[in-house]
């Protein structure tokens, strides 16, 4: 209230709502009209301009369209004019010379002809200079005569001599020579100067208001640009572009460094027989549109500024002075010291009649202030003795009503704590209780009927009350905990402890209390609560149970066994530990499932736990692997366990009603004799399971130096692997297949080796597969000889195929198929003279898989061989469904039947594989009487030391079209 008196005081008229705020509405009015017609002007004319924009554009496609098609016509006469010279120069073959090329170029109308031999080589021309010249790789010229085609003709392309433009063709005739026929740029200077590209988007850009212009083709890259810097530039990443492919012509604006502008950009698409061939682009300035939109804004701003000004200019004269005037007068109103006073009056104030009416009212107010003046002093008089009474009353009630807030707030309080107090015991099943130290006595809260059984006073003798309460054990444990706490030796009491609930039940508790103290510092009792926690003890059990076994067998789990075997350890005990591995358990899983898996897993480990005593700790060591610790210091008895354990797999286990057999390998290392680690104990065993696995499996074997210095050596083998894959330090050699009946060489295999290490393959390969690393390698195998072929074809060899083998491991890269596929296209090699070399291997996992894979592979073209066949147990039953080409009768097949009477066996073999339309090579073969014998039998190809070792690249050009046979027995003559 104070504050609005001093407002009213301070300003007697409001000049922001009189004057102000009028002025402020209507600016705003101004203000919004103006920037409406701003905007709506703004639209207007960029809208203009883009639709003017967008007609120039079409004009522009239509225009370069329309040269395009005359141009077509122009090429189309062009291309006829070239075949009809290449046509009459293959008919006159047999009458060629300089001057009939010379008289059939003048009569045709064309400028240059040559004739080249099917060597490539220029042996006519109708210009000198040009006979005896030979192609080049890679040349025109060259890609032509190498090619199938037997007729060609370019587009313009650019002389490299001579710098000019020209149009080529070529015709090829039926013994590979072949005729090529050129029209000069000269020639064809009409059409060029009829239709450029670079002279439309030039002279569009001449335009004032037209910043750019360009045209792009359909990869939308740019083959004319009035920036000529810009020309093949991408526009790739351009949305309008893109839409233009669509057909859409669009409108843009973006800034242009060169210029320094804002550009409106249209893009529309050329046309040519309903079809796009191209994009126009063209770049409009827009300065003068935004000048004429900034000299509207201007105006707009001018006049507004002018009506403000005009405005204020009357408000001011009109109304603030007016008003300032009276307000002055109006401040100088005091009817305490000047009763008197009147405002003074003008016929030219505004407020003449408000001035008016305020003295009219100061007459009345002098009326009537003498008569206030005289009951003033009674009302004062009055006024002081009921004030007196009033704050007498006052602070007799404000005293009283502290006091029954307080009150009223202890009570809250106190219901409060009692609410709190009745949940917290009910709700954790307590009891609160005290004892008297002096008396002995224990007093119960009225919850102990609740929580114990029997019935309780609630003051007892305190040995009497845990005699009933607690089992006896945990009794005595309660009672030397109070005597210990009483004689200072503890802190607090705090402990768990059994007794029976009211149904009989034992139950835990938690007994935890203090003691009191009285001045002199004796304690008086002790004050505490038992609380019932049998619920966390369960769950505490448990968590401590499956923290240390294994969820699947019950089994003690890896982390029990290994507290086991550091305590055996740090006591510096001897014995063993053995790590069982399942043998081909993932068979199980894979034909049977994972749930008869784990019914397997489970009767596994009930086999163990029969076997189990005070030397033997079984545990799971996770998938298929159990870990076995004997505290058994005699080698004869570890060894009896192991027996044991294997005789346990001999029978085969009852799942289901379903008799199942399996095998187990087991490792065995003994400590402290190999290791007093206990990881390198388990490694240790684990090396020796491996090398188990590695000998046939279901044995035991015990852990020695040798396997650890393997497993050093496969590690040193695969940093040599990794480093030569760094250094690309791999090489291959190619060993010759040879047609037993020609002696030609029909192919090669390609061998594997590394350039800067003379390791065998037969070291390091398992290495590679094992790693994972054989992946990268075939693929690097693969490229290579891809190259290879290409190379020989380039130096004029006639491809032959080459075998490349490919390991199990190779299944594991999905993407081999796509990666061979792409390089046979990078190198333009045919698929038929690539031929992938497979073991039956292959098919131990995932045969369907492995068949869709090798049917896909043939998909492509190239063919299938069967490796080492004669060295498995099914490949005669694999024969009828693989997708092969070939087989390769092993080294090993061929050595037992040629050196023996049983020669029908390969004769049998060789028969069944022509039956089924597969071709057969014989591998290892390093005499003579073996290859008359596989001759004899219809072997197809030979391979092996007879004819030929593994050759490096540069050898093999050497021997390419020999004859083998005719060496093979010139050397036996000569014997």
């Amino acid at each position: 209230m104070l504050k609005l008196k001093c407002l009213i005081k301070s300003s007697i008229v409001n000049t922001f709502k009189l004057i102000y705020l009028p002025l402020f509405i209507g600016v705003l009015a101004i203000l919004i009209v103006s920037i409406t017609s701003y905007h709506i002007s703004k639209t207007l004319l960029l809208n203009q301009m883009e639709q003017d924009g967008i007609n120039l554009a079409k004009l522009a496609a239509e225009k370069i369209s329309e040269e395009i098609n005359a141009i077509e016509t122009i090429n189309s006469l062009m291309e006829d004019k070239i075949r009809l010279a290449g046509k009459s120069v293959v008919a006159s073959q047999e009458y060629l010379s300089n001057d009939l090329l010379r008289n059939i170029a003048q009569n045709v109308g064309v400028d240059e002809i040559n004739w080249y031999n099917f060597v490539g080589e220029i042996i006519y021309s109708t210009n000198d200079e040009h006979l005896g010249w030979s192609t080049i790789e890679d040349h025109t010229v060259e890609n032509f005569r190498i090619s199938t085609h037997i007729e060609l003709i370019e587009g313009m392309r650019k002389n490299s001599k001579t710098g000019h433009y020209n149009k080529y063709g070529y015709m090829r005739n039926e013994d590979e020579s072949f005729v090529e026929v050129v029209m000069q740029s000269g020639t064809i200077s009409g059409s060029r100067q009829k239709f450029s590209y670079q002279e439309i988007v030039e002279s569009m850009a001449a335009e004032d208001n037209i910043a750019y212009a360009l045209i792009v083709d359909t990869e939308l890259k740019a083959i004319a640009d009035s920036d000529v810097e810009d020309v093949g530039a991408v526009y790739v990443d351009d949305p309008e572009y893109l839409q233009a492919l669509e057909g859409d012509v669009s409108a843009s604006k973006w800034y242009y460094e060169k210029t320094d502008n804002e550009i409106l950009e249209i893009v529309a698409p050329i046309y040519t027989n309903d079809e796009i061939i191209g994009i126009v682009g063209i770049g409009l300035y827009m300065d003068n549109v935004y000048a004429s939109i900034y000299f509207i804004l201007l105006s707009f701003t001018i006049i507004t500024m002018i009506m403000v000004w005009l405005f204020l200019w009357m408000q001011r004269r009109n109304v603030i002075q007016p008003v300032k005037q009276l307000d002055e007068n109006i401040r100088q109103i005091n009817v305490e010291n000047n009763i008197s006073y009147r405002l003074p009056l003008s016929e030219k104030d505004t407020f003449l009649g408000l001035s008016s009416s305020i003295n009219a009212i100061l007459d009345k107010i002098e009326a009537y202030f003498h008569q206030l003046k005289e009951k003033e002093d009674a009302l004062n008089r009055s006024n002081l003795k009921i004030s007196k009474a009033y704050q007498e009353l006052t602070a007799s009630e404000e005293e009283l009503r502290a006091q029954y807030t307080e009150i009223q707030s202890y009570t809250e309080k106190l219901e409060e704590l009692k609410q709190k107090y009745d949940i917290t015991i009910q709700g954790t099943n307590s009891v609160i209780w005290e004892i008297d130290i002096k008396e002995e006595t224990i007093y119960f809260s009225r919850e102990i009927g609740g929580v114990f059984s029997g019935t309780y006073k609630e003051k007892q003798n305190i040995y009497k009350a845990v005699d009933k309460l607690l089992i006896p054990e945990d009794k005595r444990k309660l009672i030397k905990e109070y005597k210990q706490y009483i004689a200072g030796e503890k802190d607090q009491i705090h402990m768990h402890v059994r007794g029976e609930d009211r149904q009989g039940n034992i139950r835990w508790y938690l007994v935890s209390g203090k003691g009191i103290y009285d001045t002199n510092h004796h304690l008086k009792s002790i004050n505490g609560i038992s609380l019932d926690v049998t619920t966390l003890r369960i769950q505490e059990e448990y968590i401590e149970h499956i923290a240390y076994h294994d969820p699947l067998t019950n089994l003690p789990n890896r982390r029990k066994f290994s507290e086991q075997l550091e305590e055996e350890l740090r006591n510096n005990r001897s014995g063993a530990v053995m790590l069982l591995d399942l043998d081909n358990f993932k068979g199980i899983n894979d034909t049977l499932g994972h749930v008869y898996g784990d019914k397997v897993l489970k009767k596994v480990a009930e086999a163990l736990m029969d076997i189990q005593d005070e030397s033997v700790f079984v545990s799971r060591f996770g998938g298929d692997e159990f870990l076995i610790l004997i505290t058994e210091e005699n080698v004869f008895n570890i060894e009896n366990y192991a027996k044991r354990i294997i005789d346990l797999f001999k029978n085969k286990l009852l799942v289901d009603d379903d008799l199942t057999y399996i095998g187990c390998s087991i490792g065995i290392a003994l400590y402290p004799t190999n290791s007093n680690d206990a990881t390198q104990l388990v490694m240790n065993a684990d090396m020796a399971m491996h090398s188990v696995k590695v000998q046939g499996k279901n044995n035991y074997m015990f852990f020695n130096e040798a396997m650890l210095e393997k497993l050093n050596r496969k590690i040193q083998l695969q940093n040599i692997l990794r480093e030569a894959l760094k250094e690309k330090a791999f090489k291959l050699l190619y060993q010759p297949q040879i047609c037993t009946y020609t002696g030609k060489i029909i192919g090669f295999e390609a061998l594997l080796r590394l350039k800067n290490n003379s390791l065998s393959p037969a070291e390091f390969i398992p290495v590679a597969e094992e790693t994972g690393m054989i992946i990268e390698i075939g693929r690097w195998v693969t490229e290579e000889v891809i190259k290879q072929i290409r190379q020989w074809t380039r130096e004029g060899l006639v491809p032959k195929s080459i075998a490349i083998n490919f390991s199990a491991k190779q299944l594991n890269d999905l993407d081999y198929i796509e990666f061979l596929e792409s390089k046979l296209k990078e190198y333009n090699v045919e698929p038929k003279y690539i031929e992938i070399e497979i073991t039956e291997n292959l098919f131990f996992e995932r045969q369907e898989k492995t068949i869709e894979f090798l049917e896909r592979l043939k998909a492509t073209g190239l063919k299938i061989a069967l490796d080492d066949f004669g060295t498995g147990y099914s490949s005669l039953s694999y024969l009828t469904f693989l997708p092969v080409d070939k087989i390769k009768l092993d080294k090993s097949l061929t050595d037992k039947y040629l050196e023996t009477k049983n020669i029908k066996v390969i004769d049998g073999i060789i028969s069944l594989a022509h039956s089924l339309k597969l071709e057969v090579v014989a591998e290892g073969i390093e005499n003579v009487e073996q290859y008359k014998q596989l001759e004899v039998g219809g072997c197809n190809y030979i391979q092996g030391y007879l004819f030929s070792r593994p050759l490096e690249v540069k050898d093999v050009s050497k021997v390419y079209y020999d004859d083998f046979l005719e060496k093979i027995y010139v050397k036996a003559d000569n014997s």
